[in-house]
């Protein structure tokens, strides 16, 4: 494992939350359009669309995106967990699930390990087993 591997988890649940934005503002921007029953028939041939039907695919291909990333997230925490469970320490075992699984602050952290644990602490920590492992 290295440490982009390790700390990869971050990024995907920020890039996840960003597609899930985008599949909100669309669900929300359909919704306020109004539908005019013309009674004009459409062609199946048409190029042209209706616009419903365009952010209808939108949706549909935002919400598969979602399910992807959602998957490649669980993977990737199955894989850092297997990590995790190898590290010898059972405090520096702790900091690295709290920090890379459950992507807690440094404040968070160290509140979550010790009463007398600083931010600094659990990050020295941290970072000396990465460089120790040859992360």
């Amino acid at each position: 494992m290295t440490r982009k591997e390790l700390e990869r988890i971050f990024y995907l649940k920020r890039e996840l939350r960003m597609w899930e934005r985008r599949y909100n503002e669309l669900i929300a921007d359909m919704s306020q359009d109004s539908v005019t029953a013309d009674g004009m028939p459409y062609s199946q041939t048409n190029k042209i669309t209706r616009p419903t039907e365009s952010k209808a695919i939108q949706i549909a291909d935002h919400a598969e995106l979602i399910r992807g990333k959602a998957a490649e997230i669980r993977v990737a925490i199955r894989e850092v967990e297997a990590f995790i469970v190898g590290i010898e320490d059972p405090f520096v075992r702790q900091i690295v699930e709290l920090r890379c699984i459950e992507l807690k602050s440094w404040a968070e952290v160290a509140a979550q390990v010790s009463k007398n644990a600083t931010e600094e602490n659990v990050r020295q920590i941290y970072h000396r087993f990465l460089k120790d492992s040859g992360l």
